[in-house]
């Protein structure tokens, strides 16, 4: 029934696509950003949860704020204007309504740009999703691997480790390049020192690189289904991923290098990419994020044949916009600034004589707004996520298509690959919006599995290889 269902609705949306187109005519305290995966579900939970992705009708929507902030700095780039629809909305416009025809948004490379998609779902609604994907112009796709919902027990795979295993052959199948990062160990590979319920690597990195190779062995290496591999996730928060070691670059060395080697023993092509570090300033429970990237440089990685993973949020800031912004909030450090993240990172890089490239693993720009069922508006935005409030829906579609053309033109296009937009599905998941999480906030769909604003701007602007 629901593959009936799909059928008509992609019809419908096909055609109205296509006439579309053809109009067209060719603070002072630094909070902690989470980018983690959400509080983790049981595996019946979610997998047992079947969206309603909506397809054909799009929820009425009441026009906000659509102008970018005011530049307070000046951009060091060549900023595209702000595009608005040239056309009156109807009494009820679609979200279609709101996004310029293609000739007025940025072309985009589809094999520098990949999404990162929660594969903890139903096979149907994977499969779905992937095609999502796939309509809008990605190249990639990113999952998190879950090592401690993967490998309960030394040696004992639940069956989600083969769900997951299947996952990485039907994006490569469907003509993905796929990004795999690899995180949280299970409680029995933890140190003594680990506080139960926080996240953490494993007392001996060599566990680290034993499951990478157990799990990468069952993809068929000889088929090349995994392009990527990033070695954990934004190791610089200690409560949220680094719990029970030493909460430094050079400790974090000592994984990488486990992983590195297990990986490349593998298969020598795959390409490895350090963690994405979180960008904050150095507080109880976080290292800034450059200076924990210098210690992994004290610690030997320039020796390493990897990519530097790099996570530029840019907060409540536009693309363009340069630190520092006086009386705005989150306008006072350059780690809010997505900008400035990528050009420190180049710099410490260089400084370090470092032949590589940035990746990005994560980015994105958040908003609560139209993101509950069927798009309603939740306020007050998740603790720790208030800037969420500076960014309207058009303000998100802008800043990321915006994002991927300043990474993809000279001079940043020089040092970054790859561009992975944080998430297409999240708020989607059980209980994530409705327990304020704030990965939900950067969901290309709301808790109904509409599509939110941003998805319509990237649907409609062109692709080239």
């Amino acid at each position: 029934m629901i593959f009936n269902q799909i059928s008509w609705r992609h019809i419908y949306f096909l055609l109205f696509f296509i006439a579309l187109v053809a109009c067209g005519n060719e603070p002072e305290t630094i909070k902690v950003y989470i980018t983690t995966t959400p509080e983790q579900v049981s595996s019946e939970q979610s997998m047992n949860k079947t969206v309603d992705y909506q397809r054909a009708t799009q929820p009425t929507i009441t026009r906000r704020h659509t102008s970018t902030p005011t530049q307070t700095a000046s951009p060091t780039a060549t900023n595209t204007p702000t595009v608005t629809p040239s056309f009156t909305p109807s009494s009820e416009p679609s979200l279609l309504d709101f996004v310029p025809p293609a000739d007025q948004l940025p072309t985009l490379r589809r094999s520098a740009m990949g999404i990162q998609v929660h594969p903890n779902i139903v096979e149907e609604e994977w499969r779905f999703l992937l095609g999502e994907a796939q309509r809008l112009g990605f190249g990639w796709i990113k999952m998190q691997i879950p090592w401690d919902l993967l490998e309960p027990q030394p040696g004992q795979y639940d069956p989600l480790f083969y769900t997951y295993v299947i996952r990485v052959q039907d994006a490569h199948v469907n003509g993905f390049q796929v990004l795999l990062s690899f995180v949280d160990a299970p409680q029995w590979a933890r140190p003594a020192e680990a506080r139960e319920g926080f996240k953490g690597p494993p007392a001996d990195p060599q566990q680290l690189a034993n499951f990478i190779t157990a799990f990468l062995n069952e993809t068929k290496p000889q088929d090349r289904r995994v392009a990527a591999v990033e070695i954990w996730n934004e190791p610089n928060l200690r409560d949220r991923e680094w719990d029970g070691v030493p909460l430094d670059g050079g400790t974090y060395m000592r994984y990488f290098a486990a992983g590195y080697n297990a990986v490349k023993a593998i298969d020598p092509s795959i390409i490895v990419i350090t963690a994405g570090l979180a960008p904050v300033g150095d507080l109880d429970g976080a290292v800034s994020d450059r200076r924990f990237l210098q210690q992994m440089y004290d610690a030997g990685l320039a020796q390493y044949d990897a990519k530097i993973g790099v996570h530029p949020y840019g907060w409540g800031n536009a693309p363009d916009e340069r630190c520092c912004i006086e009386d705005r909030p989150w306008g006072n450090n350059p780690v809010f600034f997505f900008q400035d993240t990528l050009y420190d990172y180049i710099d410490i890089i260089q400084r370090n004589g470092h032949n590589t490239q940035l990746w990005i693993t994560e980015f994105g720009w958040g908003t609560y707004q139209g993101v509950g069922e069927n798009g309603e508006d939740i306020s007050p935005p998740p603790a720790g996520a208030e800037f969420f409030d500076l960014i309207t829906p058009q303000e998100q579609a802008e800043y990321t298509l915006r994002a991927f053309e300043i990474v993809q033109q000279p001079p940043l296009s020089d040092w970054i690959g790859v561009s992975i937009l944080w998430n297409l599905n999240f708020a989607t998941l059980p209980f994530v919006v409705e327990q304020r999480q704030e990965q939900a906030g950067y969901s290309l769909y709301d808790a109904s599995g509409n599509p939110r604003l941003v998805y319509f701007y990237l649907l409609v602007s062109r692709r080239t290889d």
